[in-house]
């Protein structure tokens, strides 16, 4: 359970002409990671090519883009789950010329449809602008045969932003004098920018360029009406206008109504030919992946060990027994294989937090199982408190059974299982919603207040271990203990893979690191240990008396110096021998040598081990602003409650929502912070390979 599923790899060799009979087969099957043969050109010496590109992809691929445009354009949102719900079964050979015949009369019939209704919506736009045009001059009660320029004069209707009316105003009256009327209304249009007057302008014909120009400088934007088109009477012009607009609305609604025609009876026939061309665009690509000689086709691939027999038993049936399948165990660092994870189903939703760091390669242990058990249990040390951990585990609830979309309801998961670990930690540590003992004396000593009774029998409790505020330094050992714990766990998977891939210099290596780590701990605990001589933790008196019957001296020697020195040495063995088989060595080289050993021993494992160590205080330092800061919250609401309970409670679930919210999100960034950058580094390469077995995607067709 602490590895990927093991693969074995798949060299199978198929005649030409079974070649869409096994990528069917392999289509059933489903647990078959297909590679590209360019990757095993090598082992071939030259007996294979690689496969030519069919024509039939190009053709598949065209047809499959012109389907994708014609379907975005006749599906609406509210339509995709009521088609996709209907299956239907496909014939077994699919024939591009057909569908294209089939569908290529169907897109000619869409777009001329689509093209016409563009078209009116465009032509009604025009008629449109005149009416609303018209409606304003009515509301000014002037007819059309009144605007335009007549034997004396001038009538210009337009609109200009209302700062700029004034300044229109003045620039009239500089060039024309008293000659000139000026009649402005605002009105406020739904889209239209605040601040607009309409105006109607009448001048003197003979000033006529010197206002168009005063006009252009105000930014006043005429109306241009078809005065010769339109009837004198603005009633009348309304009418023959209103008339038009229905005429084309009718069209566009008879546009609108066969294509929901079409899209009502033919969608569905259109979303199934795109899914039988995408399915022969698949097969056609992955065709490009096999090598191939005159009359052979060769295919390399990856499947689960158990899953050979039913690969081998599904392709022999296929092909009557004609093809030559060989299985092969690939080599542990083989980077070529693929990663498949297999964890149950309480454990799996983990994998997601493993894939944001990266996926497991072949040769790397699964840390799911590990990480299911240790971050919600980081998290509920970070993050203590029964009430709150209850609202987590509620709001965890909701997302497995009422929210659909996968990736939530795995992080529902998550989040219920650190809502439980944070339950643990609060009965651990004693608070409920932020009320604890401690709690209760701080009311006491700063506000001269007693917690209630119904209160403190509800929410106050005896820690089951000790509260973190009081202990500190006690809560820092106790961190300091867990992070030695996790690190070593994962230097103890560190010596796994070096004995699995049979380095013993390299596991003893990895065995004296953890040696180191124990120095690191031995260190910090010597240094903290003398402050908490009184303490009332158990795990902390006796951790005391260990150190006291120690020599400080002698177990610096053995557990600090010594184990450096001996990576020194390991260190030193494993460059010099590398270098040995590039040549000899000189002097300066073993001096070299010695410095690199000594920057790795004492630098890169001890000093790391010791910042790694003193990081999981992370968990003190979370643990504590939680408790603080509803702390300050629950001190605010006794405040309040002296002015008016209603809002002292308001007050007191506001913070409790603040703190739930802050402090949740800031302890599930740090439980995965430990994983990644203190666990990971021990032992974790990553860079995996996500097993993806080959399938066509079938939602419409089967």
């Amino acid at each position: 359970m602490l590895k990927p599923a093991e693969m074995r790899e798949l060299r199978i060799l198929v005649l030409d002409k079974d070649v869409d009979s096994v990528i069917k087969r392999l289509d059933t099957l489903r647990n078959v990671h297909i590679t590209d043969i360019k990757d095993f050109y090598d082992e071939w010496s030259g007996l294979i090519a690689p496969a030519k590109a069919e024509e039939t992809a190009l053709k598949a691929s065209e047809l499959l883009t012109r389907l994708d445009n014609l379907i975005a354009s006749l599906r609406p949102e509210d339509t995709k789950t009521a088609v996709e719900s209907e299956m239907r079964a496909s014939g077994e050979e699919i024939d591009l010329n057909a569908i294209e015949r089939e569908f290529s009369g169907l897109e000619q019939t869409v777009k001329a449809l689509t093209s016409e209704r563009e078209k009116l919506r465009d032509a009604l736009a025009r008629p449109r602008e005149l009416l609303k045009v018209i409606e304003i001059l009515e509301g000014f009660g002037i007819d059309l045969d009144f605007i335009g320029e007549k034997e004396f004069t001038a009538v210009s209707v337009g609109k200009v932003t209302s700062r700029n009316l004034d300044e229109l105003r003045t620039a009239l009256e500089t060039v024309t004098g008293e000659h000139h009327v000026v009649v402005s209304r605002r009105i406020a249009e739904e889209g239209e920018a605040a601040g607009f007057d309409y105006v109607v302008i009448a001048t003197l014909l003979q000033d006529n360029e010197e206002v168009a120009r005063a006009l252009r400088m105000t930014d006043f934007e005429p109306f241009h009406l078809p005065l010769r088109e339109l009837p004198a009477k603005s009633s009348d012009a309304k009418a023959t206008i209103e008339s038009e607009i229905q005429q084309l609305e009718a069209e566009q609604k008879e546009k609108e109504r066969a294509l929901n025609e079409i899209r009502e009876t033919r969608l569905h026939d259109l979303m199934e030919m795109q899914e039988l061309v995408a399915i022969e665009e698949s097969k056609a690509k992955v065709k490009a992946l096999f090598g191939a000689s005159e009359r052979v086709r060769v295919l390399e691939g990856w499947t689960p060990k158990d899953e050979v027999n039913a690969v081998i038993t599904g392709i022999n049936g296929e092909v009557g027994g004609l093809c030559v399948i060989e299985v092969r165990e690939p080599k542990r660092d083989d980077v070529r294989v693929p990663t498949l994870l297999k964890n149950p189903k309480l454990v799996k939703p983990f994998e997601s937090i493993i894939r944001m760091y990266s996926l497991p390669s072949y040769r790397d242990i699964d840390p799911t199982p590990v990480t299911a058990i240790l971050f919600p249990v980081l998290f509920g040390l970070m993050f203590p408190d029964i009430g709150h951990g209850f609202l987590l585990l509620l709001l965890g609830v909701l997302m497995l059974f009422e929210v659909k979309l996968k990736g939530l309801k795995e992080w529902g998961m998550i989040i219920s299982l650190c809502g439980i670990c944070a339950i643990g930690g609060g009965v651990l540590f004693g608070e409920f919603f932020g009320f604890s003992e401690y709690a209760a004396h701080l009311i006491h000593s700063s506000m001269h207040m007693e917690v209630p009774h119904l209160l403190h029998t509800l929410f106050i409790h005896k820690p089951l271990w000790f509260e973190p505020i009081p202990n500190v330094t006690g809560m820092f050992v106790i961190t300091l203990l867990i992070g030695a714990l996790h690190m070593g766990l994962g230097v103890a998977f560190g010596v796994r893979n070096k004995l699995a891939d049979k380095d013993m210099l390299g596991t003893v290596i990895e065995i004296v690191k953890i040696w180191t780590l124990l120095g690191a701990l031995y260190f910090l605990l010597v240094l903290l240990i003398s402050s908490v001589a009184d303490s009332e933790i158990g795990v902390i008196v006796a951790i005391a008396n260990v150190l006291g019957s120690i020599n400080v001296m002698q177990g610096f020697v053995v557990l600090v110096a010594a184990p450096i020195l001996v990576l020194f040495l390991l260190c030193f063995v494993v460059e010099v021998k590398h270098e040995m088989a590039h040549g000899k060595l000189s002097f300066i080289d073993l001096f070299i040598i010695a410095i690199t050993g000594v920057i790795e021993a004492v630098l890169e494992n001890f000093f790391r081990f010791l910042a790694n160590t003193i990081s999981y205080g992370r968990i003190l330092a979370l643990a504590l602003a939680h408790a603080a800061l509803i702390e300050v919250f629950i001190l605010l609401a006794f405040m309040s409650s002296q002015i008016n309970i209603a809002f002292a409670a308001v007050v007191f679930i506001l913070g409790t929502a603040i703190v739930v919210l802050l402090e949740a999100i800031m302890s599930g960034i740090h439980a995965v912070r430990l994983h990644y950058y203190e666990w990971f580094t021990k032992f974790y390469h990553g860079g995996g390979i996500e097993f993806t077995p080959f399938k066509f995607r079938r939602t419409l067709t089967q």
